[in-house]
């Protein structure tokens, strides 16, 4: 089964919204992420980065933006593939499908960001097309909901637990080193 690294959303907008205060969880996600891309480069394994681009000139994701931007350590080699998406799945008018499908890859390790989101919309959207998704639990950021009581913790811990049950195979990066060490550091 052939695997990739397909890395959600993860632009500036994340790194402003740590910065203003807004609840995130997990602490971690970001630098985990990290070690996972950075894995998967050392191995020169398939890595697929994705970003939410508004066509609004005057959307916060516009790309003209800093918020558009890929976050520090995100920005792609020039040889992965990128994708921009102007809503929440990755699948969405694309061309993603069509690449996977060229290169053979049936298996998806998913990071990013926001988990209540973009991340659940494409993982959904992977399995509904028959791909096999492993999402790196503590490699994907949620936050907050504005103007609700609900936390990022809590936000989280739902939408894995729902991607879980039926969409996706849960694994921390512990779990994703020890599974993955004979073919990626």
């Amino acid at each position: 089964m052939a695997d990739a690294l397909l890395i959600i959303d993860m632009q500036q907008f994340v790194q402003q919204r740590i910065d203003q205060g807004i609840d995130t969880f997990p602490p971690q996600a970001i630098e985990n992420g990290l070690l996972i891309l950075n894995a998967y480069r050392q191995r020169q394994r398939p890595v697929i980065h994705i970003y939410h681009h508004d066509h609004d000139s005057n959307g916060t994701l516009h790309p003209d933006q800093l918020a558009a931007m890929p976050l520090e350590g995100f920005q792609p080699l020039p040889n992965e593939k990128f994708f921009i998406k102007h809503g929440s799945s990755a699948f969405s008018h694309t061309g993603l499908y069509q690449h996977l499908l060229a290169e053979g890859i049936s298996h998806l390790t998913v990071i990013g960001a926001v988990a209540g989101f973009c991340v659940n919309s494409t993982v959904r959207a992977a399995s509904d097309l028959g791909l096999s998704v492993t999402l790196v639990d503590d490699a994907v950021l949620s936050f907050a909901l504005a103007g609700t009581s609900y936390n990022a913790e809590l936000l989280w811990n739902t939408t894995l637990a729902l991607l879980a049950a039926d969409f996706a195979a849960l694994s921390s990066l512990a779990q994703w080193r020890s599974e993955n060490e004979n073919s990626i550091e």
